[in-house]
């Protein structure tokens, strides 16, 4: 199944790997929205504002509508003919900047967020293994909308995922928006967002640091010496 993905910015799918001089610095946006294209997501939209930011920056973002896709379950990486999950990892690990966009539900994130955090935990076993991570020197951020509270327990989780599977996470790198949008249009939305003093200046700090620390990953790369990290102590 041929993936669909939202481009935000401009986007080639023969860019050349993060690392290679002169690369653009490249998003990739997980929405774990529950609602199918084209149904106006308050999540995609608040993405679509950090997008804007993330641009202004010199960064090119890629929003991928999980529920959208054929993801199945389990903890592997490999999937079968009818499974997009390999797929869409692959564009994760062309990218320098990893977003997990979820809304609250029930206090938590989505179950499409937690579907990939499931697919991803080879990648962990791989990490314990090698002491290497695929998603090492690639930097974490976090969007959350919701109407309850629950925003920080969320960022905790994913924090505590990104962190262990070798993301790094710079400073003031979630941005959230916790309110009833119910009567707002998409548009209607998007304008409430930039008049927000809190939310717009949360979307350009967060947008700031995630560029300046992949661009200082990609320059610094963080030495790993084979084997480091390959003991079970790192799951508790």
């Amino acid at each position: 199944m041929k993936l669909k993905t939202r481009s935000v910015a401009r986007r080639s799918s023969s860019a050349p790997a993060p690392h290679a001089a002169g690369a653009p610095l490249r998003a990739v946006h997980l929405l774990g929205t529950l609602k199918r294209s084209p149904t106006f997501s308050h999540t995609e939209t608040l993405c679509e504002l950090l997008a804007t930011e993330l641009r202004l920056n010199g960064v090119a973002s890629e929003i991928i509508r999980l529920v959208d896709h054929r993801i199945l379950p389990g903890v592997e990486t490999r999937g079968t003919k009818r499974d997009d999950w390999p797929g869409i990892l692959r564009r994760v690990l062309r990218a320098d900047i990893l977003i997990f966009a979820t809304p609250i539900w029930w206090g938590l994130h989505s179950s499409e967020i937690q579907r990939v955090v499931e697919r991803m935990d080879a990648l962990n076993d791989e990490l314990i293994a090698t002491g290497k991570s695929e998603l090492g020197n690639k930097v974490g951020g976090i969007v959350i909308t919701g109407a309850e509270d629950g925003a920080e327990h969320v960022i905790g989780n994913l924090c505590n995922f990104m962190i262990w599977n070798g993301l790094t996470m710079p400073p003031a790198c979630s941005l959230s928006w916790l309110g009833d949008p119910s009567k707002l249009s998409k548009a209607g939305l998007l304008k409430k967002f930039k008049a927000s003093k809190n939310t717009h200046g949360m979307a350009r700090t967060m947008a700031r640091n995630l560029a300046f620390f992949a661009r200082l990953l990609r320059r610094n790369p963080i030495p790993v010496v084979g084997g480091e990290a390959g003991n079970q102590g790192l799951r508790g």
